[in-house]
């Protein structure tokens, strides 16, 4: 007889309070309604989200976690700010890993349509008309999502999940200075076109070369406005 703990089914618990918090935070975050180097008052932010200051806290201490908000030498908690050293680490990880996390995906699945992809694209050209720049933000980022997380390897596309939010709050700034609306989609396109033919080097090489131009474009405009700051 086995007494196995596989044969038990999993415990579904409902989201915490805290769980609700630091994801409605969190989205904040990324839609630029918390932009960077917002102070992050608990008592603010308790007031806001209509909830007592501990699962606030406790909410605050997981994003530390995630890099989407930093402690200054004072102890004041602030949603990260935008530099260029911290995006040049943040895209030079990127390329280290997506676009081969896209290549196994293609490899996983194979050649076939991919809906949520070409959904993302017409919710990224839908916001360009538009001009909503958070809605195509968000669809720009649910594109990338769609074509990693097949790769079939879970701390690979968890680890993407991560640097793609810290990437969208670093290099938000220099995306809005340095607008490349029309290039991206057509490097889209071209991206998705050759997942879904099957051609898994083809979509390797075109992400890698995406993120490639995106990271000088983002590194140019938040190096010319530190030293024009200065």
């Amino acid at each position: 007889m086995s007494t196995s703990i596989d044969l038990l089914p999993p415990l579904r618990r409902p989201a915490s309070r805290t769980d609700r918090v630091r994801d409605a935070l969190r989205q904040a975050i990324l839609e630029g309604s918390l932009p960077p180097g917002r102070p992050l008052v608990e008592r603010e932010l308790a007031e806001m989200l209509g909830v007592s200051k501990t699962p606030v806290r406790e909410a605050l201490k997981q994003l530390r976690f995630s890099g989407l908000v930093s402690v200054n030498a004072l102890q004041g908690v602030s949603v990260r700010s935008s530099d260029a050293e911290t995006a040049r680490q943040l895209y030079t990880a990127r390329l280290a890993t997506e676009p081969a996390a896209v290549r196994m995906a293609v490899d996983v699945r194979g050649a076939g349509a991919r809906p949520s992809a070409r959904q993302a694209l017409a919710d990224a050209a839908a916001s360009m008309d538009d001009a909503d720049v958070t809605g195509l933000g968000l669809a720009n980022r649910r594109f990338h999502r769609t074509l990693y997380i097949g790769c079939a390897n879970t701390w690979l596309h968890l680890f993407l999940d991560q640097l793609q939010d810290l990437t969208a709050v670093v290099a938000a700034r220099g995306w809005r200075l340095h607008a490349t609306f029309q290039e991206e989609a057509a490097e889209h396109a071209a991206i998705l076109h050759a997942v879904e033919s099957g051609n898994a080097g083809m979509a390797e090489l075109l992400m890698h070369a995406h993120i490639e131009k995106a990271k000088h474009t983002v590194l140019a405009a938040l190096d010319h406005a530190e030293r024009a700051s200065t």
